[in-house]
């Protein structure tokens, strides 16, 4: 083994000079290894020498073993390629998805060396999100698409980390007047798609990417139907929702305005576009004006659990929950069924301190002998 500096004759003046960065020399498995270290200092040249060292024999042996590029890129480097990759095999909704909690994660930290995100640099991170007013989920979902891209798991990047804790009362059913206040905001609105994006999603209960991203050929007109396509979970996939009056009368809108907009509505075609070749996969503009306007404090998953909360007050049963909104467990229907307070007052109405009225006797107009009265009769004297 062997660290130096190698000589070279320099094109100005054509001596002989000593570089000033060490270079490391060795043999393994009969192939000579002669490369730079990179460094100006020895000690650092000898430790660099014994790592490459093992990784090579790690590798000689089948062991995998990481790429000593990957040690000094820049977290906007790698946050990069793993998006670059992660494009490759995932659906719409969940690039941009990926894409909205990265751009974070950039901007705090894109100029970071991957040696220097330490423990104490993601937990400053961190801080930094809950004084920009973010909540708990948002925080762990952006920090755990840091180590993703990373390419190891967060307990081991960053042990001592804790996640941040998530509410689990987050959702809620929307009110009467509330669903009439989103309703009027739609109709005035100048996204013509958000009309009816609002009120499918009140009349069908399902997840905003599933609308987005659907296509001509999953409404029926004549089956009075709507198959959703790729969803979240398997049991939701491919499931198929009946269209009610109401929602048949919004998507029969909905076609008059797409074909005066684009021409005609081809099966291909995605029926809230910007663009009709290719599906809508941020709405989240025009839905924070039209929350804004309607003056109501909702998330778009709201009106998920607004449908929800409708159904089980109308007393749908469980099963039937299920297969409408593509869920394989119960609990999801506890989680999203939400009692509102017209439910609750109706519910109270039902509790009562009066004693309960007796009902009216009422003479019975055919008796049986057995039942009649008995009337003495009077006893006639000879």
């Amino acid at each position: 083994m062997a660290v130096y500096r190698p000589k070279y004759r320099d094109p100005k003046s054509g001596k002989l000079v000593s570089s000033n960065v060490f270079w490391v020399e060795f043999t393994l498995a009969g192939q000579r290894i002669r490369e730079s270290s990179k460094s100006t200092r020895k000690t650092i040249a000898k430790e660099y020498e014994k790592r490459r060292r093992l990784e090579l024999e790690q590798a000689y042996a089948g062991m995998p073993a990481e790429d000593p590029c990957s040690r000094i890129r820049s977290v906007r480097e790698i946050l990069a390629t793993y998006q670059t990759a992660y494009e490759v095999n995932h659906r719409p909704h969940s690039i941009a998805s990926t894409r909205s909690a990265l751009k974070n994660v950039e901007k705090h930290l894109g100029e970071a060396l991957l040696p220097d995100l330490t423990e104490d640099r993601v937990r400053h991170y961190v801080a930094a999100r809950k004084k920009e007013g973010v909540c708990g989920r948002t925080i762990n979902v952006e920090v755990g698409e840091l180590s993703r891209a990373i390419g190891k798991p967060w307990r081991m990047l960053w042990p001592r980390l804790r996640s941040m804790e998530e509410r689990h009362d987050v959702g809620r059913a929307l009110n009467s007047d509330e669903k009439q206040r989103l309703l009027q905001a739609a109709d005035i609105s100048l996204s013509p798609a958000l009309k009816t994006l609002v009120r499918a999603a009140l009349l069908t209960g399902t997840r905003g990417g599933e609308l987005t991203s659907l296509r001509w050929r999953q409404v029926d007109f004549d089956q009075r139907t709507i198959t959703i396509g790729k969803a979240k979970t398997v049991a939701g996939t491919g499931r198929v929702i009946p269209m009610n009056d109401e929602l048949v009368t919004v998507m029969a809108a909905h076609d008059r305005w797409f074909t005066e907009a684009f021409g005609e509505t081809r099966a291909e075609y995605c029926s809230v576009p910007s663009d009709p070749t290719r599906p809508t996969v941020e709405i989240k503009t025009a839905w924070n004006t039209l929350r804004t306007s309607a003056k109501v404090n909702c998330r778009w998953h709201d009106l998920r659990h607004t449908a929800c909360s409708d159904m089980n007050e109308a007393g749908v049963p469980e099963a039937m929950q299920l297969a409408i909104f593509g869920w394989s467990s119960r609990k999801m229907i506890e989680r999203y069924s939400h009692i509102r307070t017209e439910a609750r007052r109706s519910a109270m109405d039902s509790l009562t301190l009066k004693a309960p009225q007796k009902p009216e006797e009422q003479p019975n107009p055919i008796q049986s002998p057995k039942d009649s009265p008995k009337v003495d009769t009077p006893t006639l004297v000879m």
